[in-house]
């Protein structure tokens, strides 16, 4: 009994840790110089920066921009949210898409847009009050993909 029920924890535990070994990697580290997916422009100002896992591609593939813009311009709507990250303006560090708040306000951001993504709803207001923005989900601002392309 105590042989079987051993046996048993080990195959589960050697499942879990297969299923591991295959999870899709987390998104790339971005560093500034590398080429954005849309516009080929490279990217200079991490506090920008996104990425977005590539449907269409192996599950490890991504695809980064140089700003909310681009990957606004670039979206797949094969794409599913968990799999974007975006910088968090105030850290310049990669998010996930579903956790974000995004500002649109009077602001300079690579591509023009006045796009910035927050991961402190609060901060991003406060941003928004100082730009005449507002504050809106990433996800929102996905669905609406067509307004947002330079």
């Amino acid at each position: 009994m105590r042989d079987s029920r051993c046996r048993a924890i080990a195959i589960v535990l050697l499942a879990a840790a297969m299923m591991a070994g295959c999870a899709p990697a987390g998104p790339p580290t971005i560093v500034t110089g590398t080429e954005c997916a849309r516009c080929r422009m490279p990217i200079e100002d991490l506090r920008f920066a996104c990425a977005r896992r590539d449907p269409t591609a192996h599950r490890t593939a991504w695809r980064v921009y140089d700003s909310i813009e681009c990957l606004a311009g670039d979206w797949d709507r094969r794409a599913a949210l968990r799999d974007v990250h975006a910088a968090d303006y105030d850290q310049a560090r990669l998010h996930r898409g579903d956790s974000l708040w995004v500002v649109r306000g009077s602001f300079p951001s690579p591509m023009g847009g006045g796009l910035a993504a927050f991961l402190d709803r609060a901060a991003a207001q406060g941003v928004a009050d100082q730009t005449r923005g507002v504050v809106m989900t990433l996800d929102s601002l996905l669905a609406t993909s067509g307004e947002t392309r330079p």
